[in-house]
């Protein structure tokens, strides 16, 4: 009970920065993954852009993938952290 009422709640911030800091560690594992494993993933096709010096064909992958992050950040971890601050909206 004493976990669940004070240690969690405490350690939420922490979760919540982890849980951000993993997403994009993911990501950039899956580019890396790509880059080395498949001739064809986003990954490759980014190192070539790269190695052509093809500003315009890397900026539609960065900003995708700014997109994915945002849309992750506002469908799934905004909310689960909204949901376990509940209490410090019904405490004040």
């Amino acid at each position: 009970d004493k976990l669940r009422h004070i240690v969690l709640p405490q350690l939420q911030p922490y979760f919540a920065a982890t849980a951000r800091s993993g997403i994009a560690l993911i990501w950039k594992i899956v580019l890396v993954v790509e880059l080395i494993g498949r001739s064809n993933g986003v990954g490759f096709q980014i190192y070539l852009a790269f190695q052509q010096l093809d500003v315009a064909m890397i900026l539609p992958y960065a900003l995708s993938f700014v997109a994915v992050m945002l849309l992750v950040e506002t469908l799934v971890v905004q909310p689960v952290e909204r949901h376990v601050t509940r209490w410090r909206r019904r405490a004040s």
